[in-house]
């Protein structure tokens, strides 16, 4: 039997793992789909009672998933946020960020949002720690919940992120991003009131900054994203299951294709603060190790 050379070897598995990773998103697509179409498009009386938004937004933020539910009108929702990565994209620096984000309900529906990294911290191998400020993103989310009365939700976006960081600092890619995005969720009032979410959308790229060192500039490649799970409700929080998946491999050269799984937990403080902890878990060799993500809400 011929053996393999140890970097063919490499090769092979990582050709492998990003073959299951693939299969492995298509799966949570079929789950999600046969989720969606097993069940009545009107929920009966009590199911739609037991709704898990009926009363009050359940819970605030995810981690990696956006959330289908919007701000009230006039509410406005303030996030402090923490991030660290450990070795971003599997071989980079460890990054530490600070996200800062508002959200306001321009009615019942419709919301806009903002998010800026206000610091972001890398610590280079065998170099001085770099810090600044990062990118800004600016978006909009319209919500339909408890379509025809039934337990679905759906909410397209769209948002589009300024490089604003230092790109020769490593501290933004430079590009101008556009993305638009669907969230699809279904309540299941009677399993301790568990929603199931799907989230599907595109990175579209335009490169507007481009470092000093060319060797540094990241392929302008367009990237889809899926992400999906569950939360399950508790009388003073929620615990919290997602997978993320992203790739732009199939187009301009890309070289990123990252997937997490991250289990969180958030605690509903009072009815306007929360408090969230999550551990992004990296899937394969272009993820990153694990991050440590923690946020902090308050709703006016």
């Amino acid at each position: 039997m011929l053996k393999l050379s140890p970097a063919k070897q490499n090769t092979e598995n990582r050709h492998a793992r990003e073959f299951v990773l693939g299969r492995l998103a298509l799966g949570l697509l079929a789950v999600m789909a046969i989720w969606f179409s097993q069940t009545p498009a009107r929920a009966d009386d009590d199911d739609a009672a037991g709704s898990t938004n009926r009363i009050k937004r359940p819970i605030e933020e995810l981690f990696k998933t956006d959330v289908v539910f919007p701000e009230e009108k006039g509410e406005l929702e303030l996030e402090l946020a923490s991030a660290y990565q450990n070795h971003a994209g599997g071989e980079g620096d460890n990054i530490w960020t600070i996200p800062l984000s508002l959200k306001y309900g321009l009615t019942d529906r419709w919301q806009m949002e903002a998010e800026w990294d206000s610091m972001v911290q890398r610590f280079p191998k065998n170099e001085s720690v770099v810090r600044g400020v990062g990118d800004f993103e600016l978006g909009t989310q319209y919500s339909f919940l408890n379509i025809d009365g039934s337990l679905f939700h759906i909410a397209p976006r769209f948002s589009v992120q300024v490089p604003v960081g230092d790109v020769n600092k490593g501290l933004s890619d430079g590009f101008l991003e556009y993305e638009p995005a669907v969230i699809l969720a279904r309540d299941f009032p009677t399993l301790h009131h568990t929603e199931l979410f799907t989230e599907i959308g595109a990175s579209l790229v335009q490169r507007v900054n481009s470092p000093k060192n060319a060797d540094y500039a990241e392929p302008a490649a367009h990237e889809l994203n899926l992400g999906g799970g569950f939360f399950v409700l508790f009388p003073h929080g929620a615990a919290t299951m997602e997978f993320n998946w992203a790739n732009n491999k199939w187009n301009h050269h890309g070289t990123e294709n990252q997937a997490y799984l991250t289990p969180g937990y958030l605690w509903r403080v009072s009815r306007e603060v929360e408090l969230g902890l999550g551990i992004p878990v990296g899937l394969n060799n272009g993820s990153d190790r694990f991050d440590v993500m923690a946020h902090l809400v308050w709703e006016f």
